[in-house]
């Protein structure tokens, strides 16, 4: 009668670690490892160069640009245009190896009545790929005697990911509680919401732009920039 069942007894598994199996010749192979999640890294600041983990071979980025600052009201019902939300774009990379490095350019926040900023990730060195670039939302205008100010544009739907959302534009300035600053991907929008001087409002998260005061007051500031390194085996 043949032999289906062999005496695990008989088996030598001494130093024989879970990454180890059996195989139909008797000797014992290697379990290969699996790829998955790694890590994960918040970037707030410029990086060039950006070191990947050793065992890296794709990444999942993602692009968030800076919103705008709001601009300046003033007594009487005339207010500044709140500031515009920056775009995001989201990208998937496949082919990448631990030793590749990555320059990322965090935009700054503009001012009041000033142009987007761009955030962008490009490859440093290592393997080649588009750039994923994203605009950031414009500065409001501040009111100019008895003229409301204007909203900042948000930034502009973008190209270079699999996944692109544009910002969301400032509201020009009126009176009560009102004037929306411009949103984003991973900021909240701001509004308005009393009736009193002082300054205005930042918004919450990454991105979003910064709400005008109710009266006479400052606008506040837009959301900072943010890029998301998220890599895999």
């Amino acid at each position: 009668m043949a032999t289906t069942k062999v005496d695990v007894n008989l088996i030598d598994a001494t130093g024989i670690t879970d990454t180890k199996y059996l195989k139909g010749d008797g000797t014992w192979g290697t379990i290969a490892a699996s790829g998955g999640f790694i890590k994960y890294t918040v970037v707030v600041a410029s990086i060039d160069p950006f070191a990947l983990q050793s065992n890296t071979t794709k990444l999942i980025i993602e692009v968030q640009a800076s919103g705008g600052n709001s601009g300046s009201s003033g007594g009487g019902g005339y207010n500044g245009g709140s500031g515009g939300g920056g775009a995001y774009a989201r990208k998937f990379l496949s082919s990448m190896v631990g030793t590749d490095t990555l320059d990322i350019n965090i935009g700054a926040v503009p001012g009041i009545g000033a142009s987007g900023t761009t955030t962008s990730v490009a490859s440093a060195s290592g393997t080649s790929f588009a750039t994923i670039s994203c605009a950031g939302g414009a500065g409001g205008t501040s009111y100019s005697g008895t003229t409301q100010g204007v909203g900042g544009a948000g930034g502009a739907l973008p190209t270079t990911g699999d996944f692109n959302i544009a910002g969301g534009g400032g509201t020009s300035g009126a009176p009560g509680m009102s004037n929306q600053s411009g949103g984003s991907f991973y900021g909240i929008i701001n509004q308005r919401m009393v009736t009193t001087a002082g300054s205005g409002m930042p918004p919450i998260g990454y991105g979003g732009g910064g709400n005008a005061s109710y009266s006479s007051g400052t606008g506040g500031t837009g959301g900072a920039a943010v890029v998301i390194v998220w890599e895999y085996a």
